[in-house]
């Protein structure tokens, strides 16, 4: 991997420096409204056409070894000359692996680089100064590594970041994109609007919660959710998923946020989990997916299968 991606040697000032700059461009790509010939964004809502070729990879939680090793499978230097080429991360980028701090670092590095096709999207761990829970270890580690200048790193520079990840990105025809699912909707008129609801979904805590922490569950006596064991968020139903796949003319919901055996399927294969960290989790597999636009052509005319896409690090 190129010198400029190096991230095992670093001061403070560094990360202050390369996480404010990538925070900047995420202010500045909202002030526009788009960020290339294939991308407008609206707030924390992205709208995306077809891309040429596509990448998505799961939760890291601090996997630095695994996350070098997708970025070498697919090649992710070459891979983003091309504006045309998307690579999109699906959040919980810290806590549980040995190396939240350098995750952080090598993403923003990589999106002051290819600003207008590296999107990252907001996890439940980016988000615990709104949602709180017990398995936090981020602040800690960070003391640890820079010390003393701990809470003016945490609190003026990682927090604006973390409020600038975008929650909710749509590739036109194919496919919705959260980290954690999709959020329970009792009025239809919400999605007479629903582009704008989503741009504007830090303002509204339960629409925020819901896309961080949902599940999709098989639920009994087709009940559209329940309460979650998580404690935060809810669990949908296939009848939530079939509301939000009709109103937005997606197929599937590509989600991270539930460790697997790299991926899985829900709600007839209409949900495909994506989980891409290994090192906290050695019972389980991790996965990116990369497809391209012939093959989403493809996928969605039923000539092939997600799952085909999916691949196993």
């Amino acid at each position: 991997m190129a010198d400029h991606f190096s991230v095992l040697d670093y001061k403070a000032e560094d990360l202050v420096y390369t996480i404010s700059k990538t925070t900047k461009i995420h202010d500045e790509q909202r002030t526009r409204g788009y960020v290339s010939k294939i991308g407008m964004l609206s707030g924390h809502y992205i709208n995306l056409q077809t891309p040429n070729n596509l990448v998505v990879v799961g939760d890291i939680h601090g996997d630095l070894v695994t996350l070098e090793k997708i970025m070498e499978r697919i090649d992710f230097e070459d891979f983003l000359k091309k504006e045309s080429n998307i690579l999109i991360f699906l959040g919980d980028y810290i806590d549980r692996g040995e190396y939240s701090i350098e995750v952080l670092l090598f993403l923003c590095k990589l999106k002051s680089f290819y600003p207008n096709n590296v999107f990252l999207l907001r996890g439940n761990h980016e988000s615990y100064n709104r949602f709180p829970f017990s398995s936090y270890d981020f602040y800690s580690d960070l003391l640890n590594k820079v010390g003393n200048s701990v809470d003016t790193l945490y609190n003026c520079t990682i927090l604006p970041f973390f409020e600038s990840l975008f929650l909710f990105c749509e590739i036109g025809g194919f496919s919705v994109l959260t980290h954690g699912g999709l959020p329970v909707i009792e009025n239809p008129r919400f999605f007479m609007n629903y582009k704008s609801h989503l741009s504007n979904s830090l303002e509204n805590n339960t629409l925020l919660e819901e896309i961080l922490w949902n599940d999709p569950r098989d639920l009994p006596d087709n009940n559209s959710w329940s309460f979650s064991n998580r404690g935060l968020g809810k669990y949908f139903g296939i009848e939530v998923t079939n509301m939000w796949l009709s109103n937005t003319s997606c197929k599937f919901l590509l989600r991270g946020h539930e460790p697997c055996m790299g991926y899985k399927l829900n709600h007839e294969n209409k949900i495909l989990t994506i989980f891409s960290s290994k090192a906290p989790y050695p019972k389980f597999e991790s996965a990116y997916l990369k497809t391209s636009q012939k093959e989403i052509g493809e996928i969605i005319d039923n000539e092939c299968s997600i799952t085909q896409c999916v691949h196993i690090v």
